[in-house]
C-alpha cells in the first residue's frame, strides 16, 4: 500500500500537489479564519492547479469531460493563470486578526515589507466590535462608575467599606501621592466617584477638591496614581446694579449680589471710600462678575469682575485683571492698583465707639486727653488680624492698654491693637505676622468700659487716624501689560458705563483660574 500510494503521488504531481495543499489548508484556515480559508483555497486552486494541458486530459489519456475541441479536434490552448497577489484578496482576509508579520516592529511611517495596502492600518471597526489586539482601548472604557455623596460623620474607610472594598484600597489610595490627602478632608454634600473593573475591583477615585480642580486617583500597572486636573467649567458674565438706600450691604443684596460677592465689593472699594461716611442715599453703583459653573449646572464660584460707584462728588472704576506673570489685582482705568497693602480695618466690627481725638474727655478718668486710635466695638472673642505683614514687637500687659500687641511694617509704619482678652496661640515678640493672620481677640482688658478692640497707625513715628489715613497701595500695574489690560477693561467698563450691552472678553482673561 505503501509503494501503490507513493506510486500513485508520483504518476501524478499535480494531484500530490492537490493533496499537499489540502493538508496545509487545516494550518491555514486556523490562522485565517473561515472567511479566509475559502478565499485562500481559490488561490490555491490557481496556483497549484493543473497546466492546460493536464485540465484536458484524464490520468489515463482521455480527453476531459468538459474540454471543447477546437476545430481540428484538438484540446483549445488557455493562457497559463497568475497568481493572485495577497495584498487584493477579499475583504474578509482584511478584517482578521494581524499576521506575524504584521505584529513586527517597523520604524515610524515605515510600512512592513510584503504587507502591501494594509500596511497603512487595519480598516475601522464596526460599533461594538472587539478590538484586535494591537488596537488600542481605552483604560477607562470597561469601567463601571458610582457617583457616591459623603454623608456626615463618614470617612474614605466608610465610605469604600459600604462600597465593598477593604481598608487595603483605602491605604493604596493615599499612598497615591501626597495630592490624594485630599481625601482625608471629605465634607458632607461633597460627591465621590468610585471607578470599578469587570471584576469588581476598585480601579479609582474621582473627587472635586473646590470649584478649580478635581482629584483623579486611577490604577496603572498595577498602582495608583494622583493627579489634581482643571475642571470643566462654563463661565458666564452678569450684570448687576442699583442705588444705595440705607447700608451698601442692603442694598447691594436687592441688587441681586450674595454675601460673598457683597464683601468683596467693600474690599474693592474700602480703599478709596469710607462706607459708613462717604455713600449717600442715590449713589449708585454698577457690578460685573463671573459664574462659573458645572457641565451639569451646578454654580460653582462666582468672582467679581468690575466695580463702578458713582458716589456724591466722586466716580471710582475698578477692574480686575491677572497679568501673565502676577497675582489678579483690580485697578484703575490708568493702571493704577486699588489693592492696598493695608487693611483698614483689622477685626470684623459692628460701630466706631469712639473716634480718633486728639481732645477727647476719658470715659473713666474724666480728664481729656489724646485719643490716638479709633475704637472699634465687636463682640468679645472676636478675632483680630495682622492689618499688614510685619514683625511683632510688643506682646504684654501694658498700662491702660490691658493685653496689647504691636506690629512693625517696614520702616514706616506700625500698628497696634489694645484691650485684647487673650493673644494668639504661639504669638511671641519677634517673629513675623503676615496680613490677615490672627493675633489675638477682642476683650475689655485694661481701662475699659465693654469689649472693642482700640486700633492705632502709626506712619514715621505719628499717629494718624485710621479712618481717614492714606494707606499704602500695591505697585501699579507694569508698563509692558498695559495695552492688554486697556483692552479688557475697555470692554467691561464699556457696559457699567451704558456704552454697551454685551461684555466682549479676550480669552486669556475669560480663563483666568
Amino acid at each position: 500500500m505503501k509503494s501503490r500510494l507513493t506510486d500513485l503521488d508520483l504518476k501524478s504531481p499535480a494531484r500530490g500537489r492537490r493533496r499537499a495543499s489540502r493538508r496545509r489548508l487545516p494550518l491555514l484556515a486556523a490562522a485565517l479564519g473561515v472567511a479566509g480559508a475559502a478565499a485562500a483555497l481559490a488561490w490555491l486552486g490557481t496556483r497549484d492547479g493543473p497546466t492546460p494541458e493536464q485540465a484536458a486530459r484524464t490520468e489515463d489519456g482521455a480527453p476531459a469531460e468538459d474540454g471543447a475541441p477546437a476545430e481540428d479536434g484538438a484540446p483549445a490552448a488557455q493562457p497559463e493563470p497568475v497568481p493572485t497577489p495577497l495584498s487584493t484578496l477579499p475583504a474578509p482576509l482584511a478584517t482578521i486578526a494581524p499576521l506575524p508579520w504584521e505584529a513586527a516592529p517597523t520604524e515610524p511611517g515605515r510600512a512592513p515589507e510584503g504587507s502591501g495596502d494594509r500596511a497603512a492600518g487595519q480598516p475601522a471597526q464596526a460599533d461594538g466590535a472587539t478590538p484586535s489586539p494591537g488596537q488600542a482601548a481605552s483604560p477607562e472604557a470597561d469601567l463601571e462608575r458610582e457617583a457616591v455623596e459623603v454623608r456626615a460623620g463618614d470617612s474614605l474607610s466608610r465610605i469604600l467599606d459600604r462600597a465593598g472594598h477593604s481598608a487595603a484600597d483605602v491605604a493604596r489610595l493615599l499612598e497615591a501621592g501626597e495630592e490624594a490627602e485630599a481625601l482625608t478632608r471629605l465634607r458632607p454634600g461633597d460627591t465621590l466617584t468610585l471607578l470599578q473593573d469587570a471584576q469588581g475591583e476598585l480601579a479609582g477615585v474621582h473627587y472635586p477638591v473646590d470649584a478649580e480642580q478635581e482629584l483623579r486617583i486611577e490604577r496603572e500597572s498595577g498602582a495608583f496614581q494622583a493627579e489634581l486636573v482643571p475642571r470643566e467649567l462654563e463661565r458666564e458674565m452678569a450684570h448687576a446694579k442699583g442705588e444705595v438706600a440705607g447700608s451698601l450691604y442692603r442694598s447691594a443684596r436687592q441688587a441681586g449680589l450674595s454675601d460673598r460677592l457683597v464683601m468683596e465689593l467693600a474690599r474693592v472699594l474700602d480703599g478709596d471710600i469710607d462706607l459708613g461716611k462717604d455713600l449717600r442715599a442715590g449713589d449708585t453703583f454698577s457690578v460685573l462678575y463671573e459664574q462659573a459653573r458645572a457641565p451639569s449646572g451646578e454654580l460653582l464660584r462666582t468672582r467679581l469682575k468690575a466695580v463702578r460707584l458713582d458716589a456724591t462728588g466722586k466716580t471710582l472704576e475698578a477692574v480686575r485683571f491677572a497679568p501673565p506673570d502676577g497675582e489678579a489685582n483690580f485697578y484703575a482705568p490708568d493702571g493704577t492698583s486699588l489693592t492696598r497693602t493695608f487693611d483698614r480695618y483689622p477685626v470684623d466690627f459692628q460701630r466706631i465707639s469712639s473716634p480718633f481725638d486728639r481732645n477727647r474727655r476719658h470715659p473713666i478718668l474724666g480728664v481729656r486727653r489724646p485719643h490716638l486710635g479709633v475704637d472699634l466695638a465687636a463682640a468679645a472673642g472676636t478675632p483680630v488680624h495682622a492689618a499688614s505683614g510685619g514683625r511683632v514687637t510688643e506682646r504684654t500687659r501694658k498700662d491702660g492698654y490691658g493685653r496689647v500687641v504691636t506690629v512693625r511694617h517696614g520702616d514706616r509704619y506700625r500698628t497696634r491693637y489694645a484691650h485684647l482678652s487673650r493673644y494668639a496661640q504661639g504669638l511671641r515678640a519677634g517673629e513675623r505676622v503676615e496680613r490677615g493672620e490672627v493675633i489675638g481677640y477682642v476683650g475689655s482688658s485694661g481701662m475699659s468700659t465693654g469689649p472693642h478692640l482700640h486700633y492705632e497707625l502709626i506712619i514715621n513715628g505719628r499717629h494718624r487716624n485710621p479712618v481717614t489715613a492714606e494707606l499704602p497701595r500695591a505697585e501699579p500695574l507694569p508698563e509692558e501689560h498695559r495695552a492688554a489690560f486697556e483692552e479688557h477693561a475697555d470692554n467691561l467698563l464699556a457696559v457699567l458705563r451704558g456704552e454697551a450691552d454685551r461684555v466682549r472678553l479676550a480669552a486669556r482673561q475669560d480663563e483666568e483660574p
